[in-house]
Order: structure tokens, then C-alpha cells, then sequence
């Protein structure tokens, strides 16, 4: 399975290329308080990491906004790799929270 392609951001991390996606629009579960997970892949198309960084969009709930920066992303896929995600392998995703 991979991540659809549209609106991909390609990031390096130890000299391999991940993309991450965020949605332009708010989804279903954003409205009703569910965090927001960030989905990452290898460019080989391998496992998906889902990052889980307590980011909701939802204002009705009155959080505040997140940045979702570069850094952000690589720290936690730099993370994933050293807690064992084989990213360039076949595989369920997994979430890191």
C-alpha cells in the first residue's frame, strides 16, 4: 500500500528519502476531537509509520493550533528507524505516538 501521491513532501533522513502527507482539509475525525496521524514511506514504497504528534485541527475543542514542521517529521521518523521500523519492507503500518 502506498500514500497517494498528491500533495507529497519529500524529506531526507540518514541519506534516504521519505515523503509525508498532511491533509489540506480537516477530516471526520479531526471535527470530533480524534488526533491527527502524519503519514510517512520510504520512496521504495515499503511499511507506512503513522506519527502521532497530538495535533487536532478541531478549534470547537479549543486546542491550539501545531506547527507540523521538517524537523518534527525527521526527529520522529529518526526515532521510528532506531525502535526498529523497517521502512523499506513490506508490512501493516505502524503508528508512533
Amino acid at each position: 500500500m502506498a500514500i497517494a501521491k498528491k500533495g507529497l513532501r519529500k524529506i531526507i533522513v540518514i541519506d534516504e528519502v521519505f515523503y509525508w502527507k498532511i491533509r489540506k482539509k480537516i477530516s471526520h475525525n479531526e471535527r470530533h476531537d480524534v488526533e491527527y496521524e502524519i503519514s510517512v514511506q520510504h520512496e521504495s514504497e515499503g511499511q507506512i509509520l503513522l506519527i502521532n504528534v497530538g495535533f487536532c485541527r478541531s478549534e470547537p475543542y479549543g486546542r491550539e493550533s501545531m506547527e507540523i514542521t521538517p524537523s518534527l517529521i525527521e526527529s520522529n521518523i529518526t526515532e521510528a528507524i532506531e525502535l526498529g521500523w523497517e521502512y523499506n519492507k513490506q508490512g501493516k503500518a505502524i503508528t508512533l505516538m
